[in-house]
């Protein structure tokens, strides 16, 4: 039996798939950034978590979903919803969002000096 005329077939096939899904369809990406980061007593910087997709490789900001936190309230202070980090004292802290994300890196490292 010859089969010659499957392969065109299958690649047909194939090829009309990538079409109906695109290549990298529904395939997303996440971060925090900074992931670590050294600050001095007083000074601040604002943490964000970013999603993108996979083929393009550009990422973005995503508003009103993320909220942070940390544990290590003498160490920095946390606004849970604009992400700002603010040195208290010195020492380490995790600064974590709270909620929102599923998927990247879960916290943020903050050394205070």
């Amino acid at each position: 039996m010859k089969l010659s005329f499957l392969w065109p077939l299958l690649a047909s096939l194939a090829a009309l798939s990538l079409q109906a899904c695109g290549d990298c369809a529904g395939v997303g990406l996440s971060r925090l950034a900074p992931t670590e980061l050294t600050i001095h007593v007083g000074e601040a910087f604002v943490a964000t978590y970013e999603e993108g997709g996979s083929c393009s490789n550009t990422f973005g900001p995503v508003a009103n979903r993320v909220t942070w936190a940390s544990a290590e309230t003498t160490i920095v202070v946390v606004d849970s919803l604009t992400g700002r980090v603010t040195g208290k004292r010195v020492g380490d802290a995790l600064v974590v969002p709270s909620s929102g994300v599923t998927t990247g890196p879960q916290s943020i490292l903050v050394h205070v000096r």
